[in-house]
C-alpha cells in the first residue's frame, strides 16, 4: 500500500523591500535565507547582484558584473565555459568599457549572461558601471 504524501506547508510573508509576497519554500536552496531576511525571491536575487557591486564588481575567478543602461550582466571567462542557458546573450563578441577606467580600455568577452533589468528599488544602489563599445 502506498502512503499518501503530506503536502508541505510554507509560510508566506510580506517582502520588506517591495509589494510582493515571500515564502520560506526552498527554491534553489534559498528559502531559509529569504525567510530570515523577509524578502521575496526577486529581491533576494537583486540583493545578490548588489553584493557584486559592493565587492567591486569582479569575482576572484574573473567574472565581472556589468551594469549597462540599467541592465545587469555577468561576464564569464573562457575557462569557466558557458554561462547558464537561461539568459545567455550568445557567443558573439561583446565589447565594453568600464566607466571608472580613465584609460578607456575596451574589454572583450564572448560569454555574457543577461541577469535582467535592475528594478527601480535597486537602481540608485546599482548605477551603470560600463557602456558597450562599438564593434571594430
Amino acid at each position: 500500500m502506498r502512503r499518501a504524501r503530506t503536502p508541505e506547508v510554507y509560510r508566506l510573508f510580506q517582502c520588506k523591500l517591495c509589494p510582493n509576497k515571500g515564502t520560506d519554500q526552498e527554491i534553489r536552496g534559498v528559502g531559509a535565507r529569504m525567510a530570515a531576511y523577509r524578502v521575496c525571491s526577486s529581491c533576494d536575487f537583486w540583493l545578490m547582484c548588489l553584493g557584486y557591486a559592493m565587492l567591486g564588481d569582479q569575482d576572484p575567478d574573473g567574472r565581472r558584473a556589468l551594469r549597462i543602461d540599467g541592465v545587469h550582466y555577468l561576464s564569464w571567462t573562457e575557462e569557466q565555459g558557458f554561462p547558464p542557458e537561461i539568459g545567455y546573450v550568445g557567443g558573439g563578441e561583446n565589447r565594453y568599457v568600464l566607466l571608472d577606467d580613465p584609460t578607456g580600455t575596451v574589454h572583450v568577452t564572448r560569454r555574457l549572461w543577461l541577469m535582467g533589468t535592475i528594478p527601480d528599488a535597486f537602481r540608485d544602489r546599482m548605477p551603470d558601471n560600463a557602456v558597450f563599445a562599438p564593434p571594430t
